[in-house]
């Protein structure tokens, strides 16, 4: 069996998820090309390379009159050539001699993992060459001025220079780490993507630890700008997949310091992955660094103060939040070559606030604007720690341990929810991660990961009282999750194996999560109120009714309810009882198959099968076949084409299982009563109507498919400029939703003031006063997304990248649960999918000022996402707050003047489109500014101090989250919410 090297074992993980990833061509040479230069820069000659390329075990090569003998395996992995070689170097050196005029130069030479490089060539401008040994260590003995500039190379690695400081004792040791090479995909922040072939798709990169440390500091802007990166394939950011050593189940990222490199967007049409494009919002990988090398780490501290900090655009106080991040990496060898260690913590603690924009009674019971201020203090610690064991020269093991608690004060707050109704929250996350790693020759390599998490949510109310729901004003009383305790359990199984044989390259897997759910949800344990408005008798001054109708607002008819005047009954009274835990197991297994088939040097094809089977609810041999071929043309091979195509599953939602299993009408009970009163709401009065609601899943519940098709095409331009233009089109078929099949039977209509009571009392298809709530696969999309880049990453100093993405898709469904407005017509539902942007364009950058000062940013801007549009109320008795309003010709009572046209409530099912509002644009613009000053060299340690300033939302743009919705109220397409002011920074950073 050939021997591995040390760099060989640490990236053989790596490898194996970089199928076929190798560009087609780069700045006009082919891959095969590029990768003979890779192994023939510096002094070789013409004639070695050919003496190399003309002997498959030995070339005898000559470098300054020094013979060495190499030995080569040339590794046919994922038959792209991706060499993987191995060399046993022999060096004749001199014998010590003095250096009266010059420098003796030592030190080692490590990777981006602080692992040891044997076999680096290292070599004076002008003088003595040395090579590395198995300990990653030279000499040079003596280096005489002006030659005490070194370069250092090795395969696989970009090259690197150094300059050799003076030493008053004529002795100097170095520490030299270097990176990946282009070769490998590792590209930078700003980069458009070379063409590449089947491991890559639209929007892909590979971003570095030079990449990492430009990116916020912060992780929920971290994790927002990773997002914003892998959204060109028209999804929405926050449905990203992010992923941390492969293993899916994490939900939170490790401390950036511990980040080895991230990969954005592989070829999501290859059957390894599940997620589609077009309907997701990307794919994110998180690789953490391993341990081994000698002890390195870093500490790190920011803080943004308050004093620093813009105020919430909504707040009429000042309100400026505070951050403050600090923790520690470090790592290195327990047994050297054999047993390394990583360890990381990171501590946040955070002073937030929630701005409450309502509008509510003061103690007179007259309307008035509240704007109230809530402190939101959060404190967050994450921590892991990563054992790396070489078990022998082809089997490598890796275990961690990460947990992730946090502590949040205040949460369910702001917009139209008061103070009163908001929640603690607390959640303890622990993950154990297993991983083992075997390569069977050059041809074969198996990997097995093995993942288990628990995790623990636990949210206190800060009321028990009955909710509040003035539709469109505000929300007060207790939060209905009241004393919320899960206890969730996972297990995550993954099994892959690589193959390769001649042209083709097989790689086959197999995926296994196991959700062990203990939900322990007192939903509406403690009634919610709703006060919707609606037609009332109109009062004298006396509050005495008269014998005219008129139509009144929620908050008019909470008034008239606290004063208990005419048409002061609440609209309906909603209470859950039973038992609050839900308990069950549900298992989402994918099996795939995929090849990679070089058919000419310029044409490559993929194809692959994935099958998906699911439990609770039941979901078998769902198939997906792939297929996409990539075809580079030109003499330079400067344009490269690519046409994909597949079928993608989409796993129910656990929370689809959760809700079913819990309001099946056993384990929970709901009551829903109309007209109640405010005072006993579950005592029987004159005009009240009680309904029981159950939900029903079926036992088989297909998983919504999707198929997508995407075409593209990637030009190099001059002085290094290169360009993209994809498409791709997408149809998505049984989505889930949810319909009363026992609604009652009303015929809808339009600028007509509704009959509450004939309503009610309409017949049911089923069962008399009973909503049955029944999960269906009748939900559909469409659309396409289009998308255009331009980058330039070959200057010196500076990078760009721009990308823009029109979304245009449309249907029925968007999110999970989605509940029509009439339970017998699907008239007006087909609008805009509620997580469709239009138009969304990223920038990101970087540029090296004078003095080593480096600037970088990440700006992405987009149009808003739809909303709906409602009344508040439930017209057409079916037990959900969704109807939407009628268009109206004239005015009159009921009716409002708003931007969309005048728009009546006086409605059953009316005709205003789904999703016909959008929020306003959101602008994010992160700027940093960073130096790195090295401190001081010894024999086995570099020590940097980096400094930084950075800022998060730099122009202050006030991004809004949330708006009014209700027609009849003040705040109806106002804005509410939004997310954070302008922030800035100040971090320090010590490397060792």
């Amino acid at each position: 069996m050939p021997c591995y090297s040390r760099k060989h074992r640490a990236l053989t993980s790596y490898l194996s998820r970089e199928i076929h990833e190798m560009p087609l061509m780069v700045n006009g040479k082919t891959r095969d090309q590029r990768l003979e230069e890779r192994h023939f820069s510096g002094t070789t000659t013409k004639q070695d390379q050919l003496n190399w390329k003309n002997n498959n075990n030995t070339a005898e090569l000559s470098d300054n009159g020094l013979r060495k003998q190499a030995y080569r395996t040339k590794s046919k992995y994922m038959n792209i050539h991706y060499p993987i070689l191995i060399f046993s170097l022999y060096s004749l050196t001199a014998a010590a001699q003095s250096c009266s005029n010059g420098l003796r130069i030592e030190g080692v030479v490590t990777d981006p993992g602080n692992l040891v490089i044997q076999g680096a060539q290292v070599k004076a401008a002008s003088g003595p060459t040395a090579v590395t040994d198995s300990e990653g260590h030279f000499v040079l003995p003596c280096v005489t001025p002006p030659s005490a500039e070194i370069s250092i190379e090795a395969p696989g690695f970009a090259p690197k220079t150094e300059s050799a400081p003076i030493s008053p004792n004529g002795r100097l040791s170095m520490r030299i780490q270097l990176a990946l090479s282009e070769v490998e995909t590792v590209i930078q922040v700003g980069d458009e993507p070379a063409p590449m072939e089947g491991g890559e798709g639209p929007g892909s990169r590979t971003l570095n630890t030079k990449d990492i440390e430009r990116l916020a500091n912060d992780p929920d802007d971290l994790i927002r700008e990773l997002q914003a990166l892998a959204a060109t394939t028209g999804g929405a950011p926050s449905s990203t997949a992010i992923t941390v050593d492969g293993f899916e189940n994490t939900s939170a990222l490790p401390p950036k310091d511990s980040i080895a490199f991230i990969r954005i967007n592989p070829d999501l049409f290859s059957s390894e992955y599940q997620w589609p494009p077009f309907a997701s919002g990307g794919h994110v990988d998180v690789v953490t660094k391993v341990g081994g090398g000698s002890l390195h780490g870093s500490l790190f501290f920011t803080d943004s103060d308050g004093s620093f900090n813009a105020t919430n655009p909504f707040s009429s106080t000042s309100t400026p939040a505070g951050k403050r991040r600090y923790g520690f990496t470090v790592g290195g060898p327990i047994v050297p070559k054999k047993i390394g260690f990583n360890l990381a913590f990171e501590k946040r603690d955070i002073d937030e606030f929630n701005v409450v924009n309502a509008i509510t009674l003061d103690g007179n019971n007259n309307q008035e604007a509240l704007h109230q201020t809530v402190s939101a203090p959060q404190r967050l610690w994450v921590a892991s720690a990563r054992g790396d064991m070489e078990v022998s020269a082809s089997d490598s093991a890796t275990a961690s341990f990460a947990a992730n608690v946090n502590d949040l004060d205040n949460q369910g707050v702001g917009g139209l929810t008061l103070a009163e109704a908001g929640y603690t929250n607390h959640v303890s996350e622990y993950t154990l991660q297993l991983k083992n790693t075997q390569t069977f020759g050059p041809n074969l390599v198996h990997e097995t990961r093995l993942g288990f998490t628990w995790k623990d949510t636990v949210q206190t109310p800060l009321s028990t009282a009955p909710q509040l729901q003035v539709a469109g004003f505000f929300v007060g009383g207790g939060f209905t999750g009241q004393q919320l305790n899960n206890r969730d359990r996972s297990l995550e199984v993954n099994d892959d194996i690589l193959y390769v044989r001649g042209k083709h390259s097989l790689k086959i897997g197999a995926k296994a999560l196991g959700y062990f759910v203990h939900d322990f949800d007192p939903d509406t344990f403690n009634g919610a109120f709703v006060f919707g408005g609606g037609s009332a008798p109109v009062l004298d001054t006396n509050g005495q009714p008269l014998s005219q109708a008129t139509n009144i607002n929620a908050l008019e008819q909470y008034r008239r309810a606290r004063l208990n005047l005419a048409g002061g009954v609440p609209t309906t009274f909603q209470i859950t009882s039973g038992t609050a835990l839900v308990n069950y197991t549900q298992w989402q297994t994918g099996l795939y198959a995929q090849d990679t088939i070089k058919l000419r040097s310029n044409v490559t094809l993929s194809a692959g099968i994935r099958s998906q089977l699911q439990t609770s609810p039941a979901s078998f041999l769902n198939l997906e076949p792939r297929i996409g071929v990539a075809w580079a043309l030109g003499k330079k091979s400067s344009t490269v084409l690519h046409a994909r195509a597949g079928l993608f599953n989409d796993f129910n939602n656990r929370s689809t299982s959760t809700e079913a299993f819990r309001l099946n009408g056993i384990r929970q009970r709901q009551a829903l009563v109309y007209s109640p009163s405010f005072i006993a709401p579950l005592t029987p009065v004159p005009g009240s109507f009680q309904v029981s609601t159950v939900r029903a899943l079926p036992h088989s519940l297909s998983e919504a498919t999707l198929s997508v098709f995407n075409l593209s095409v990637e030009q190099s331009l001059s002085h290094g400029w290169s360009m993209s233009v994809g498409f791709i089109y997408g149809v998505a078929w049984n989505g889930v939703r949810v319909r009363n099949i026992n609604a009652p039977i009303v015929a809808s209509s339009n600028n007509t003031v509704p009959d509450p009571t004939a309503v009610l009392f309409a017949p049911r298809p089923l069962a008399p006063n009973m909503n049955i709530l029944q999960f269906q696969n009748t939900g559909h999309l469409a659309g396409n997304v289009v998308r255009a880049g331009i980058s330039q990453n070959s200057f010196k100093r500076a990078s760009i990248n721009v990308s823009y993405v029109h979304t245009s898709v449309s249907g029925n469904y968007g999110n999970d649960l989605d509940v029509p407005q009439s339970s017998y017509t699907d008239h007006g539902e087909s609008g805009k999918a509620s997580w469709v942007v239009k138009n969304r364009m990223t920038l990101t950058g970087n540029l090296t000022l004078p003095r080593k000062v480096e600037l970088s940013s990440v700006m992405d801007a987009e149009s808003g996402s739809p909303f709906n549009l409602t009344t508040g109320t439930d017209a057409n008795g079916d037990g959900t707050f969704n109807d939407r309003p009628s268009y109206a010709t004239v005015p009159g009572n009921g009716v409002f003047a708003t931007r969309f046209g005048l728009l009546s409530t006086n409605a059953i099912n009316g005709n205003v489109p789904k999703n016909l509002g959008t929020l306003p644009t959101t602008i994010h613009l992160d700027l940093s500014v960073s130096r790195t000053f090295n401190l001081n060299r010894g024999p086995d340690h570099q020590r940097t101090l980096t400094l930084n300033v950075r800022s998060a939302n730099l122009l202050n743009h006030t991004n809004v989250t949330a708006v009014g919705t209700v027609v009849s109220s003040p705040t109806f397409a106002q804005s509410l919410a939004a997310e954070a002011a302008r922030r800035i920074e100040l971090g320090a950073r010590v490397n060792f």
